[in-house]
């Protein structure tokens, strides 16, 4: 992996790990008190019209997400070399299902 793709990963933590900080407990629960329904995480057809720059940034920033931004740099990029091979094939046949659902079954 190239050294600006490992820093565009790091960003992307960084990004992710201060929104899950500045956002608290407040965005764990609606007013009925559920979980979110993640509704922002990115479907495969967004996906697969990123350039091959972006893709394991976004895997990345899904990985950091879902698990709070409480996850090293070193274990992300880790886990998006693993698994964007399978992401790809996945989005391709289930354009309207969600990268992180591949993601979450490939970990």
């Amino acid at each position: 992996m190239s050294a600006k793709l490992k820093i565009m990963i790091m960003v992307a933590l960084m990004g992710s790990s201060a929104f899950a900080a500045a956002s608290g407990n407040a965005s764990k629960h609606n007013a009925s008190g559920s979980k979110p329904s993640g509704k922002y995480t990115i479907t495969c057809n967004e996906y697969l019209v990123l350039k091959e720059t972006d893709k394991p940034v976004i895997i990345g920033y899904e990985i950091s997400k879902h698990k709070n931004g409480k996850v090293s740099a070193a274990e992300v990029i880790a886990n998006v070399e693993k698994v964007r091979p399978d992401v790809d094939e996945y989005c391709k046949v289930n354009k309207e299902k969600t990268v992180w659902q591949k993601i979450k079954s490939a970990l």
